[in-house]
């Protein structure tokens, strides 16, 4: 399976991709979304959450983290960084062992990582988990895809067709830049979607 295979590889290269993910800050990371944030403190889960740089910074804000990561080198890494957080041990789709309401849900440069009928289970878990007031924030990954890579192709239309169908409203859609010159490099660019429960449905 491609999150499988993903998952071996992070694993493997766990210091050198914290590195690269360090070297940007969540402040720029989210400009485009930072006024849609909950006033703290909320309940925040952080999926995939990597070198736990988002992690400390909400923490920092006075928020309440749940640290989702299937790598142990990283759920280390965020033990020792951010001990203040609730480190689990899961991943998308299914996020076993998750329990309550989260009034923000970051998922940051996960999503290519699932094909079109995790993505559609990702979803309505995520909805599940989600405050009836929550927010969603989605990057997707817009730009190649190298043979052989452990990634999928995403169109942001194609993924805000299914979130609706998975019970979710559209508040914004921020186009962002890479910002690492690795990623920029490899003409790599991000479509950030803002999204609500749709209370409607």
């Amino acid at each position: 399976m491609t999150e499988d295979s993903a998952l071996a590889i992070y694993a493997a290269n766990a210091g050198t991709m914290a590195r690269r993910y360090d070297s940007v800050t969540t402040d720029t990371l989210l400009s485009g979304l930072l006024d849609l944030i909950p006033p703290a403190p909320a309940p925040v889960l952080d999926i995939g959450a990597g070198s736990g740089r988002d992690t400390m910074w909400f923490l920092a804000r006075g928020h309440a983290v749940t640290a989702a990561e299937p790598v142990a080198a990283f759920r280390d890494m965020i033990a020792s960084r951010a001990p203040a957080a609730s480190v689990v041990n899961t991943a998308l789709p299914l996020l076993s062992g998750l329990t309550g309401r989260y009034g923000l849900i970051l998922v940051n440069a996960v999503w290519h990582h699932l094909d079109p009928t995790a993505r559609a289970t990702a979803f309505r878990r995520i909805n599940h988990l989600l405050a009836p007031d929550g927010r969603l924030f989605l990057a997707l990954r817009r730009g190649p895809v190298p043979p052989g890579a452990p990634l999928h192709g995403l169109d942001p239309g194609t993924e805000f067709t299914r979130a609706t169908a998975s019970g979710f409203a559209l508040i914004r859609s921020h186009d962002a830049p890479a910002h690492d010159a690795e990623t920029a490099a490899a003409g790599i660019n991000w479509t950030w979607l803002a999204l609500a429960k749709d209370n409607g449905k």
